[in-house]
Parts: C-alpha cells; structure tokens; sequence
C-alpha cells in the first residue's frame, strides 16, 4: 500500500465498506489513523455515522462470535491479532440478501470496515489473541440485535477453522435464516 494514499473500497455489498489509511512505521513502531469520518467515511456513504458507543471484545485463537444483525452501523477495527471477518447481508429488501464478503483483517491488513444496519457481522480470530474494537450509532439496548446461525446451510460460510470453533452458548442456539426471514428464500429441497 502506498505510504500516502487512503483506500477506500466498496465491496459486493451495498453499504459495506472498508478503509485503509497509511501506516507511518519505524524504528519505534508505527502509527497510523484509523478514520477520518468527513472524508473517509461520510464522503462514500453520503452521511455522517456518529459514533454513540465503543465496544472492545478480546478473544482467543478459535473463538467465532456471530452472525449478529443489529439496526446499527458498525465501524471495526482489529487493533490486535488477526481475524476473519464475515459480514453477512440480511436486510430483507436487499438485491444481495444471503451474500457474504469475508475479510482478513488485523496486523496484515489494517483496515477499518463500516458495516451497514441490517447485515449480520461476525469474526473467527486466527491468532492467538485479538482485540477487535468497533464503535455503534445507537447505543445497545435490549432486543435490539438478532442472530443466524454461524454454520447455516444456505449461506455456506467458508471459514478459515482449524477445528471446532468456540462458541457461546447463545450463539449456539442461534437459528437458520429460513427462520428468521422464511419469505426470503426460497424452498428447500424435500419440502
């Protein structure tokens, strides 16, 4: 990445985007913006993303947190280790419902990505520790996040998973998106 230059990528879908600024390193170490809201964000959105909360989760190699949808856009950011990070589009009126982009991101890639309200986010940390920030437009509040299923069939997720992953007991019970959105796909096979 050139040392100057800000990138800023769209990705296959609609409002998910990601930001790399430029990393000043040496002998030190480094330093480097994450965001720039005015002319990073809100100039390829169209609109300020305020941000009402900051969040930091730490996890260990394996951990896979998610899918979790909430009506908030996120900005995350892998400050330590790496991670796979799978956004998921469930915004039912969306010509993308069910894709996914998944995204390495951490200390080989420092990237900020902004995810859209409505689409399921979620990450499965490959090293052996990351600290994974995100701020939120809307601070949490009871009900306010939904989730699917991290293995469900029809989203056919490929994640990068050495082995079982680890899981909390609500995201093991979370269910399939043909249940949380029925009218959105279409029948199974052998019904």
């Amino acid at each position: 990445m050139d040392e100057q230059r800000v990138y800023v990528t769209r990705t296959g879908i609609p409002g998910l985007i990601l930001v790399e600024r430029p990393t000043l390193a040496d002998e030190r170490g480094f330093f480097r913006e994450v965001e720039r809201r005015a002319s990073d964000v809100n100039a390829v959105l169209g609109s300020p993303v305020p941000h009402v909360q900051w969040n930091h989760a730490r996890s260990v190699r394996g951990v896979l947190r998610g899918i979790h949808i909430a009506r908030w856009t996120k900005c995350i950011y892998v400050v330590r280790g790496e991670v796979q990070a799978v956004i998921v589009d469930l915004r039912p009126e969306s010509s993308t419902f069910g894709r996914y982009e998944s995204l390495r991101l951490g200390e080989s890639r420092r990237a900020m990505a902004v995810v859209p309200p409505g689409c399921g986010n979620s990450y499965l940390v490959l090293s052996d520790v990351a600290d994974y920030i995100y701020s939120v437009d809307q601070e949490w509040t009871p009900g306010g996040e939904i989730g699917v299923a991290w293995d469900d069939p029809d989203l056919a997720i490929h994640w990068q998973l050495a082995g079982p992953p680890i899981l909390s007991e609500r995201d093991r019970q979370l269910p399939r998106v043909r249940e949380v959105f029925p009218d959105r796909l279409p029948p199974s096979e052998g019904i």
